[in-house]
């Protein structure tokens, strides 16, 4: 036994000496090759790491070199990880000393439009026609009242807009610019008279502002919709550059996974509003894919629903929109119905 005992520890202690004499691992391997991944595919506004490999495997003396043949396509960090910029084909290298590897890579767009019609979207505006500005890709037609309505550039160079004049006053009087939106909704949601369950979706910035983060106390509002087709009452969803977005009694107060809401929003920074309405039973924001409560949920055929006949957009009656600051926006497109949370997360951000 005790034997046994000798010679265990004698072979323990010869084991110890040989690991102490020992390499690490991949210690004096040379980097002979690099391999690379699949090709890259990449959506527009993801982001996705290139694959990338040390030849031999067990190399550890080796640090990558990351490089984009054509930042305007797609960028890429120190790590790998490519951010589209604009569709089309490029390649990004790898490289160490002598060895370099290219990656080719292709961006891609899964439209707005192509998620919102995928959606069953009844009405959707794009304001890319400059002879027809307000042409409607599903649905009827705006129409515009007031004047000084021009096309601008949207939020790619593929994409257009609608600058929105602001309401004025001029030699006196308001002039109230905004949009007529002939949605052709039946009443729903539970109510006998009115619209009560919808979905808007809005891209949209402002472009000016007194500062780079302008706060609420410059009293600039951004009306997305107004239920009183007279525009005799105030506007049933705002932002205001002073961090929250919403109504009277139901601003934003904290996003739904309880973080405290403290957003200023900057200028001439795109902007998607998702605004989900079940009157009565649910109301949701979401402001680039990021949802967010709201603090009331409203009356069944109470203010807040949509009349028949229609809703105006962009529409405030005493001049709170936009106070010498236009709005532009580059998409619009309404539902009959309130979009689910994974639904409305899926169209994301600007």
């Amino acid at each position: 036994m005790k034997t046994n005992i000798v010679k265990s520890f004698c072979f323990l202690a010869a084991c110890l000496v040989l690991a102490g004499c020992e390499e690490k691992f991949g210690e004096g391997v040379t980097l002979k090759d690099i391999q690379t991944g699949e090709d890259v595919r990449v959506n527009m506004g993801d982001k996705v790491k290139a694959q990338a490999w040390p030849v031999p495997w067990d190399c550890t003396d080796y640090k990558f070199t990351w490089e984009s043949a054509d930042p305007t396509i797609a960028t890429v960090d120190n790590y790998g990880k490519i951010t589209p910029v604009d569709v089309g084909n490029t390649v990004v290298y790898v490289s160490q000393g002598s060895i370099k590897k290219e990656i080719p890579v292709e961006v891609y767009e899964i439209t707005l439009q192509e998620k919102l019609v995928a959606l069953g979207v009844k009405g959707l505006w794009l304001f890319e026609d400059a002879s027809n500005l307000f042409k409607a890709s599903a649905g009827k037609d705006l129409m515009p009242v007031g004047t000084g309505f021009t096309q601008v550039d949207g939020p790619s160079k593929r994409k257009k807009a609608v600058s929105l004049p602001c309401s004025e006053k001029i030699d006196g009087v308001w002039q109230h610019n905004h949009l007529i939106c002939e949605h052709g909704f039946a009443p729903n949601g539970g109510g006998a008279k009115y619209v009560n369950e919808f979905t808007i979706v809005v891209d949209c910035k402002f472009p000016g502002g007194p500062t780079e983060t302008p706060t609420w106390q410059n009293g600039k509002y951004y009306s997305l919709y107004q239920t009183y087709l007279d525009n005799s009452s105030d506007a049933d969803f705002f932002w205001r550059p002073g961090g929250d977005f919403g109504i009277t009694g139901s601003y934003t107060g904290k996003s739904k996974d309880g973080e405290e809401l403290n957003h200023l929003f900057v200028k001439d920074t795109w902007y998607r509003f998702v605004i989900v309405v079940k009157l009565g039973n649910e109301l949701k924001y979401y402001m680039n894919g990021v949802a967010y409560d709201a603090r009331s949920q409203g009356s069944l055929d109470g203010e807040r629903a949509w009349r028949p006949e229609g809703v105006l957009l962009f529409a405030d009656e005493d001049g709170e929109n936009g106070q010498g600051f236009p709005l532009i926006v580059s998409a619009v497109g309404i539902f009959d119905k309130a979009l689910t949370e994974v639904e409305a997360k899926s169209l994301g951000g600007l």
